[in-house]
């Protein structure tokens, strides 16, 4: 019984620990599952990424036949997948989350070179684009008109020591060449000329015939409407309706030449006219005096009696009387002037200063220069005033998982029979791998710096200036009339000058005397003539004189009672409701609905298509020298005419 019950517990404890090590095991094969399934995830994106390209670039391959190729150096045709799926070139082409890639932004190009041709295949599949570039051209191992360009890779040798490859030329002569054959078909694949291949070319016009994608542009006209009660205006932009409305406006009364108006009543206008003469008052005369004025109704009067004595002339400061005539005292004196010298004018330069008779001058000149930018080798330079700015386009690099199919070798030592002599072979076996490629994206790069002025130079504004002064002399002289003395220019003149006389006080002049007359004055009162008052300073008579006219309507209005009436129509506006149909657009100008139709054409255009035809000759008989080199590009061998045969070893 104890025995039985021991035997239980070890039995239990060993599955315990059975059970533990199952569990961690089975833990540890899911983690490396799932380390697994990462990888291949990534592996799985890039390949699918991959294999889209590849296909656009199979469209491409097939499409760019000789008549769509471009004709000129530096023209590109372009195939867009967008045109791929219209066509049925190629089922949509969709990411690693089954999102379709883009059909505007992705495309195939070709350009065409001087003797081959580059395709470019450019994929956007959501946030990731990419490109490869493809050269094409006619070469010897073409299938068609033009094929992708074979890049040669060398074998490599992988296991044991790496052997050294020889080529084979060889060199025929003593022998002669045969006459040429008949010509070929004429044909658009390129060929060229050889020792043995002669070719014939011809320029033939053909018409190549070419699907476009064209825009056109429908127009309908705009529905519009308009509220219950309102009308469309002809134009089509307004909506109305109408009301009627009397207008009430006042008669208007003419104007009458010379007379006011002075009221109106209904359409009786009435007007007046005031006319007023004036007369100037009239003075009586007195005996024995003379009517020297009038001011009003006051009349003044004067008489006269008078003396004469002889004018007196007055001293002068400085001056000698001479002598007089009538009221003119003439007088003299004799005085001596100096002057300072007089500097002459110097074209271009400024007097600074006069020391006696030597006049100094001076003039500056400024000369200007550009701020010159410090050099950058390799970046482009623009400046502003002293901002200097560069840039340049750098290859910023990038790296790619690509496989590279290889084939490798390896030594295998064998005995063809149990005498013979050793053989080695290089046994070949596929050894692709996965390697890590660098490609490179254009980037532009900018960076500033402050311009500096040349020597010699300061900075004003944007600009960099020099100056330099120049100096000069030249001899004073003196005015005309002036002599020089010492340091100065002087004069000696005789001057003159004349004064009137004066009458004494009381006097005044009378020819060539004075006189003095004694007045004696009075004063009466005007009186005005009959039919005339005195008016302030005048004599005034009024009139007045009255006339009527009739009063008359504006124009448009008609006389209703004392007033002027008028009925008129008026417009009242209101919005117009514009509206397009759901699938169409309003023109800016709010006219027309539109929308755009891309439909598919055929141009046909007329192309220059060179043709070639050939025919061949053979070089027969001679003996022929086989050598072997390490350089496939033995410069020896090949100017003494040897040729590639092909074969390595």
């Amino acid at each position: 019984m104890e025995e039985n019950r021991r035997f239980n517990w070890s039995d239990l404890f060993i599955k315990i620990i059975l059970v533990i090590i199952f569990i961690l095991f089975t833990v540890w094969l899911l983690s490396l599952s799932n380390r697994k399934m990462t990888n291949s995830l990534e592996v799985l994106t890039d390949e699918i990424f991959v294999n889209n390209m590849q296909r656009m670039k199979e469209v491409g391959k097939d499409y760019f036949t000789t008549e769509r190729l471009p004709q000129k150096v530096g023209e590109v045709e372009i195939l867009t997948l967008k045109k791929m799926y219209q066509e049925n070139y190629i089922l949509e082409l969709k990411d690693k989350n089954g999102s379709s890639c883009s059909a505007e932004n992705s495309y195939v190009s070709i350009e065409k070179f001087d003797n081959e041709y580059q395709m470019k295949v450019f994929l956007e599949c959501g946030e990731r684009s990419e490109y490869i570039i493809v050269i094409m051209g006619c070469y010897d191992y073409c299938d068609s008109d033009i094929c992708e360009k074979e890049e040669v890779v060398e074998e490599e040798y992988i296991k044991g020591e790496t052997p050294t490859i020889e080529y084979e030329y060889k060199k025929t002569t003593n022998g002669s060449w045969t006459e040429y054959g008949p010509w070929s078909e004429w044909s658009k694949v390129s060929v060229t000329n050889t020792d043995y291949r002669q070719i014939e070319t011809k320029i033939v016009k053909e018409e190549y015939t070419y699907d476009k994608v064209i825009t056109e542009t429908d127009f309908i006209e705009i529905s519009v409407s308009c509220s219950d009660g309102y009308k469309l205006t002809s134009d089509g932009t307004k909506c109305y309706k109408e009301n009627t409305v009397t207008l009430t406006e006042d008669a208007v009364c003419p104007s009458v030449s010379g007379y006011t108006l002075v009221g109106r009543d209904g359409f009786t206008c009435n007007y007046s006219k005031s006319t007023t003469s004036s007369v100037v008052p009239s003075c009586p005369s007195v005996s024995g005096y003379e009517l020297i004025g009038r001011d009003g109704f006051t009349c003044s009067y004067s008489k006269t009696t008078s003396s004469s004595v002889e004018p007196s002339c007055p001293s002068v400061s400085g001056y000698t009387l001479v002598g007089r005539d009538g009221f003119t005292c003439n007088y003299s004196k004799t005085t001596s002037s100096s002057a300072e010298p007089s500097c002459p004018s110097v074209s271009g330069y400024t007097l600074v200063g006069r020391d006696g008779f030597t006049c100094n001058y001076s003039k500056t000149s400024t000369s200007s220069a550009d701020p010159v930018c410090p050099s950058k080798s390799g970046w482009s330079v623009s400046r502003s005033g002293f901002t200097c700015n560069y840039s340049r386009t750098v290859s910023v690099p990038y790296t790619e998982t690509v496989t590279v199919s290889k084939t490798c070798y390896s030594q295998k030592t064998y005995k063809p029979c149990a005498s013979c002599a050793p053989v080695v072979q290089s046994v070949p076996y596929d050894c692709s791998s996965t390697s890590t490629v660098t490609k490179y994206k254009d980037k532009t790069e900018t960076d500033t710096a402050t311009a500096i002025c040349p020597s010699g130079y300061s900075k004003s504004g944007s600009s960099c200036v020099k100056s330099t002064t120049d100096t000069t002399t030249k001899t004073a002289s003196c005015p005309s009339g002036y002599s020089k003395s010492g340091n100065s220019c002087v004069k000696s003149t005789t001057d003159t000058t004349t004064k009137t006389a004066s009458c004494p006080s009381g006097y005044s002049k009378s020819g060539n005397s004075c006189v003095k007359s004694t007045t004696d004055t009075t004063t009466k009162t005007a009186s005005c003539p009959s039919g005339y008052n005195k008016s302030g300073n005048n004599c005034i008579k009024s009139t007045t004189d009255t006339t009527t006219k009739t009063a008359s309507c504006p124009s448009g209005y008609s006389k209703s009672g004392n007033n002027c009436i008028k009925q008129q129509v008026n417009k009242v506006y209101d919005y117009i409701i514009m509206s397009c149909p759901s699938d169409y657009k309003m023109t800016s100008d709010y006219t027309k609905c539109y929308k755009e139709i891309d439909k598919v054409v055929q141009k046909t255009e007329v192309r220059e298509v060179v043709y070639y035809r050939y025919r061949i000759r053979e070089y027969v008989g001679g003996s022929v020298d086989y050598k072997w080199s390490t350089s496939k590009n033995d410069t020896k061998l090949l100017n003494a005419g040897y040729k590639l045969t092909g074969r390595t070893r």
